[in-house]
């Protein structure tokens, strides 16, 4: 039982100490390793740990990850987001309060291209902030939708942490692509409803429909862009290619796009952007490994059988046990980054899912989603981190005006606990 405290309370610890997510995942591991293998001075449990750390690395489908984290960083660099939003704020024009709408527009189509929210909020937000304060939107307000609007990017196909999620739960990255359009769109739809609500209650500024000729040069110019995600999607829907395939092909058009068609990006930056890449995808392969060999010696050490038991004697409903859960994951979400906490969490909390008959697809959506609303809140943030140069606002202050939206989307993640069917029609329409 000491062995148990150990582990679960090691782990917190050296996380509160700011200890990186990978490091301190691999020092509890190995220690885990000594209290349930036995002698680690043993070759065969040394090199039991080394293949549990090469083990879950090495799967094909996580190539998708630095694909589309290359897409992401290629489309901000070259161009493509500025032809995206300038776009979308020219087809929402008419609408009161039009450009926040575009913000939420133009982010929902990013989501289908790159599947990060930092992405979104580093590129696209600077297009948005520029835009919106020239137009005479308050700065908080502006901070606030952008920051909330980056959120859709790790829900709707493709995203980052669905892959992780996926390759750690060994469940169809596929059908986990299918399962967040709805929540992502639904996100979105929460996120306008939300700016109808401002935009007439603090007479938010409309204009007029634009020239049609103005109209169609601006979607001439970022048809190429439009056809990202449906190229992604479609060709998942349709059996086309895999996830995998597809991130390659993202980055590949991204690249064309970028260098060739628009030429906003030259070899030397090219070099640059896949650089950077290689560095946070292995930032994200070092977590994967080492939470993949913490999540083994807490199953050898029972953890999650146990942590099932005693959730069996608080409630025996799947329902509230998710509403409970997410209570937890917001407040992990404060002290650790999306998709490490994926990761950490993943292995240990299946289990207790599957001992509740609960849908891994279902709860692998609702635990990103809720995850996801840690990157609005300290002191972890990482978006209000993304964002305070992009702003000009103080982390605190950018932490105070996201807390409306934080609340919109917790309601959203309420509204997919008791209606699992908006999840999972999709997937089930897939199969």
């Amino acid at each position: 039982m000491i062995g148990y405290a150990l582990v679960a309370i090691g782990l917190v610890v050296l996380i509160f100490l700011g200890f990186p997510v990978g490091f301190a995942a691999g020092t509890i591991s190995s220690l885990g390793a000594m209290l349930f293998f036995g002698d680690p001075t043993d070759p065969r449990v040394s090199s039991m740990m080394a293949r549990l750390l090469l083990d879950k690395i090495d799967n094909f489908l996580l190539l998708a990850i630095p694909f589309f984290l290359l897409a992401g960083r290629l489309m901000n660099t070259g161009g493509i987001t500025e032809r995206l939003f300038g776009f979308v704020s020219l087809a929402s024009r008419p609408l009161k309060g039009g450009l926040a709408h575009a913000n939420v527009l133009a982010s929902t189509l990013f989501a289908g291209m790159s599947g990060s929210a930092t992405a979104d909020a580093v590129g696209l937000g600077t297009v948005e902030m520029r835009a919106m304060l020239s137009e005479g939107y308050s700065r908080e307000f502006s901070a606030g939708i952008t920051a909330a609007s980056s959120l859709i990017g790790p829900i709707i196909p493709p995203s980052i942490a669905l892959v992780a999620y996926g390759v750690s739960a060994e469940v169809s990255i596929g059908a986990l692509f299918m399962a967040g359009i709805v929540p992502g769109l639904l996100m979105a739809a929460a996120l306008m409803g939300y700016v109808v609500f401002c935009a007439y209650r603090y007479d938010f500024p409309s204009g007029t429909l634009p020239p049609w000729r103005e109209l169609r040069h601006s979607f001439r110019r970022a048809l190429l862009p439009l056809l990202m995600p449906v190229i992604i999607i479609g060709g998942i829907r349709g059996g086309v290619f895999t996830p995998t395939e597809a991130a390659a092909i993202a980055a590949g058009y991204a690249i064309l796009l970028s260098v060739f068609v628009y030429r906003g990006i030259g070899g030397r930056l090219l070099l640059t952007e896949i650089r950077q890449t290689m560095i946070d995808s292995a930032v994200i392969m070092l977590i994967l490994a080492f939470t993949s060999s913490l999540g083994v010696v807490m199953i050898q050490g029972q953890v999650p059988q146990r942590l099932a038991e005693f959730l069996t004697t608080v409630t025996r409903s799947p329902t509230i046990l998710m509403l409970l859960l997410c209570a937890f994951w917001m407040v992990v979400g404060l002290f650790m980054a999306q998709t490490p906490g994926i990761l950490v969490l993943t292995p240990i909390l299946v289990p207790t899912a599957e001992a509740f008959g609960i849908d891994l697809i279902y709860f692998g959506i609702i635990m990103t989603v809720t995850l996801t609303l840690g990157l609005l809140t300290p002191p972890v943030g990482m978006v209000l981190y993304a964002l305070t140069r992009v702003t000009g606002l103080s982390f605190e202050r950018l932490a105070l005006v996201s807390l409306p939206y934080i609340a919109i989307i917790l309601g959203v993640v309420v509204l997919l606990i008791f209606v699992p069917d908006l999840i999972l029609f999709l997937p089930r329409l897939t199969d």
